[in-house]
Parts: structure tokens; sequence; C-alpha cells
């Protein structure tokens, strides 16, 4: 099987005015993303997805650019199952030889960012193509089942203070979640609201909804400390990005000060976001 075609397309979904809400990334009227599809000889078909910031603010236009510039090149006439030898061509570039040569990396220059977003979008496609072609889907191919269910929360609340429980149990009553993630942060104004947000919403949600907060890194420690001390007696499942995700030192602050676990990674490059 060899890899005939190779194309990103950067789509935009608009967003009705009313659904529009004002946050630390401004107000949003799309959301934007950028649809990989990567066509076989064998008349397969793989679809993948690459993102590299939130709603509209993506840089979509240069990750579809690395892909159908610098990435398409590499890949035409390629087996696409080869999925591992790929990704070490796309992350190594002009000197994937030598790193395939030799068995181990040898990254280019621009190896964070936009590059390892646009891989991901091809990686994707790939192990849709492999999926497709055994015939299996694709979590069966990376190990299989774990369990028959896994929780799931639902994430948004943005809503003010007397809004945020509605808007929170709204999201439950849809969608039968166990846990909800609200967003906390610099767009409140005074630490002090963002927590009396979070007490509202348990207020709301009762002490058996699973209740999770996100401050999108724009806290510096001293408030994101104080977040802490202020909604304690919540029980948060987690607080997530309390501070900028360059901030490692002061992220360790943060978490030896309180005892509400912090998660964080999303905003990092290769993001994998883990809990403490």
């Amino acid at each position: 099987m060899k890899i005939t075609k190779v194309q990103a397309t950067w789509v935009q979904v608009p967003i009705p005015p009313e659904r529009q809400h004002l946050s630390d990334f401004g107000r949003q009227p799309s959301f934007d993303s950028v649809i990989v599809r990567i066509e076989t000889d064998a008349g397969i078909t793989g679809w993948g997805e690459a993102k590299a910031g939130v709603a509209s603010t993506a840089s979509c236009g240069g990750l579809a650019a690395i892909i159908n510039l610098d990435f398409a090149p590499l890949l035409l006439g390629q087996d696409p199952r080869d999925i591992s030898r790929l990704w070490d061509t796309l992350y190594s570039m002009p000197r994937q030889g030598f790193a395939i040569d030799r068995g181990h990396v040898f990254p280019a220059l621009g190896r964070r960012g936009l590059s390892i977003s646009a891989i991901a979008g091809v990686d994707l496609a790939l192990w849709d193509i492999l999926g497709k072609s055994l015939n299996a889907p694709v979590w069966r191919l990376l190990g299989g089942r774990r369990a028959a269910r896994m929780p799931a929360y639902a994430s948004g609340g943005w809503a003010s203070e007397d809004k945020i429980g509605e808007q929170l149990l709204g999201y439950i009553e849809k969608g039968g979640f166990g846990a909800v993630k609200m967003r906390v942060g610099s767009m409140d104004g005074p630490v002090a609201r963002s927590a009396a947000r979070v007490r509202a919403a348990r207020r709301a949600l009762g002490p058996e909804v699973g209740l999770a907060a996100d401050a999108h890194g724009t806290w510096t420690v001293s408030e994101a400390k104080a977040f802490c001390r202020m909604v304690e007696d919540c029980d948060l499942l987690w607080f997530e990005e309390p501070v900028s995700a360059d901030d490692k030192q002061g992220q360790a602050e943060v978490r030896r000060g309180s005892a509400v676990p912090i998660s964080s990674g999303e905003s990092d490059s290769p993001g994998t976001t883990s809990a403490s």
C-alpha cells in the first residue's frame, strides 16, 4: 500500500453570536481546525485533525501549510502502515536518513509547537488507515480495552456566579455526566470572584458531582495559592494550569502549598495532561 495524496484543509465553523462568550482568549467568532486527508492506492482514506489553539486563535493557516508543503512530499509513495518510521521522518525532516540509520531521532530545529501539531494530524490519519486496512478499531491496535466504560466530564463553565450552577447542571442533564469542569482565572478579575463562582458551583451541584477548575495558566503563583486556600473546602477533583506552562517552578510551589490536586501539561509541546 502506498500514499497517493496528502491534503490538509483549514475548516472554520462559525459560532452564532448568541453562543459566543468572553474569556481570557477574547470573544471567538468561529471554531477552527485543520482536517487531514490521506489517500492510498488501495482505496483506503485516512482522516486526522491538527489543532494548535483555542477556537479561532489556532494557527490553522500555518498548520495546513506545514502539512501540504513540507510533509506531503515526504509522505507520497510511502507505506502508510509504517507509522513509527514516518513519525521519525517528519520529526527529523532533512536529517531523517541519519535518524533511521542510527536508530535515534535527529530532530529538526522547528521540532515543537506547530510542527508537532502538524505531525499529530498526519499521525491520526495514518492510524486510521491502519485500522481500516485490518478492519479493526484503533483502540484495539493500541492494546485493547481495559474497561467496558470510562468516566467522562463535561468541560465549559464560563457563566457568572449567579448562573454558573444552572450552566453546569445543564451539562449534566444533557449528557449524563458525573463530573464537570469550569473556567476560572484572569477573566474574572479578582481571585475572590473566581473562588465565589466555584463555591456557587459546588452549592448547586451538591457533594456527589465531581467539579474541577481550569485557570488556563493566567494567574501568578501568589494568586493561584490564594485561590487554592479559598476553595480548599470545595473538594475539587483538580485545579488545572494554575500558572503559565513555562513556569515549572511556580507550578511546583502552588502544588506544595495546597492539598488541591494540580493538573498540567495541556499547553506544553508536545503536551500530555497529568494530574498529581
